[in-house]
């Protein structure tokens, strides 16, 4: 169904984001949690190696825009950001 479909999107997502970050040391990660919501944890070397695929990214969420639930303020996403705590 529309799950299959999406976990078949992150798939293609993350090939997507291992070609464009090939030779740059990043980490990521989706996990499902408890709610149904899927989660993605990136780690990147900087800020500047985030935006140069955030394009690409956009485009991405818009070919599962059709399997995707809208927050109540009509927003696809919510986004975290930080740094790692050693």
């Amino acid at each position: 169904g529309c799950e299959d479909e999406f976990v078949e999107g992150l798939k293609r997502l993350e090939q997507m984001i291992e070609k464009s970050k090939a030779g740059q040391e990043f980490q990521n990660k989706f996990i499902k949690i408890d709610s149904g919501e899927y989660v993605q944890i990136v780690g990147l070397p900087n800020l500047e190696s985030l935006l140069e695929g955030q394009i690409e990214g956009l485009d991405w969420l818009d070919s599962v825009d059709h399997l995707l639930d809208y927050y109540e303020d009509d927003s696809r996403t919510e986004a975290f950001s930080g740094f790692v705590i050693d």
